[in-house]
């Protein structure tokens, strides 16, 4: 017969040293998915087995050391789905949304997209969710993100094709999109982050030389080769990039350079088209 005791009285010392440390809600997150319970209720109401409450008792110690709750529990919900995620991968933002929500304004619906830099894959799955008719590739440098990726695509049942490859390295087709987030942080940025950033999360995907625009010369130099007549590119950038990204297309031909903006103002993603150069 299995027993259920009160988790307030068996853990009474990790809530206490969490409260002090980390967002109270972050521990009914910690319980509820733990628990299984779709509400968040007061700790001091629920019961469970020994084995749960060990459970719970060594993921509060996990995020007592900063690790993201989003890799305790394996999980991130980005754009309408949840995403399995581990320290191989980039935690999805939700600034990133603004790349899936710009692609789904486009009116052609039988397009070929190629997702760079796909980490988790929650760009090209979300995409391919919404668009079911896109022909859709995905790449990555890291064969563990490509796991990851190949993961939560055979969860979500979308069809994508994956590819090991350092930007257009190993790419030979060409597209009607290409979409991309790729590292952007500078040296000195990246060690301001917090460190539950700079400890749980690959720094191959966060940094990109010691201004943080290396990866996006590499793709702005050669992105056009790549793409159909007509084709579009949309890339996030940092909060702060806007002028020197503008800058790095004009220096490669391009005139007509668009930018969006996230929620607070800032422009996040930049958006060229083949037929302004």
């Amino acid at each position: 017969m299995m027993i259920n005791y009160k988790i307030i009285d068996y853990l009474k010392d990790e809530i206490k040293i969490s409260k002090n440390l980390f967002d109270n809600k972050d521990l009914e997150i910690l319980a509820r998915y733990i628990f299984n319970n779709k509400k968040l209720i007061d700790l001091e109401d629920i019961s469970g087995d020994i084995y749960d409450i060990s459970v719970l008792k060594f993921a509060i110690r996990r995020r007592i050391q900063k690790e993201p709750i989003s890799q305790i529990i394996g999980l991130r919900k980005f754009w309408n789905s949840n995403f399995y995620i581990d320290e191989t991968v980039l935690d999805p933002r939700p600034e990133s949304e603004l790349i899936v929500e710009k692609v789904l304004e486009l009116s052609d619906t039988n397009l070929s997209l190629i997702d760079l830099g796909t980490g988790s894959g929650c760009l090209a799955i979300s995409i391919a969710l919404e668009r079911p008719n896109f022909k859709i590739f995905a790449s990555d440098i890291s064969p563990n993100a490509l796991k990851i990726a190949e993961i939560n695509s055979r969860y979500h049942k979308t069809p994508i094709t994956f590819i090991k490859s350092d930007w257009f390295s190993e790419i030979n087709n060409t597209f009607d999109i290409i979409i991309a987030n790729p590292p952007y942080i500078s040296e000195n940025e990246y060690k301001s982050l917090p460190i539950s950033i700079r400890r749980f999360e690959p720094k191959i995907a966060l940094t990109a030389g010691i201004n943080g625009f290396d990866c996006f010369k590499k793709i702005i130099m050669e992105f056009h080769k790549y793409l159909k007549p007509n084709g579009i590119i949309f890339m996030e950038i940092g909060y702060s990039q806007k002028r020197i990204i503008e800058e790095l297309f004009i220096k490669y031909g391009y005139e007509n350079i668009n930018f969006f903006n996230d929620l607070s103002g800032k422009a996040r993603v930049v958006c060229v088209k083949k037929d302004a150069i």
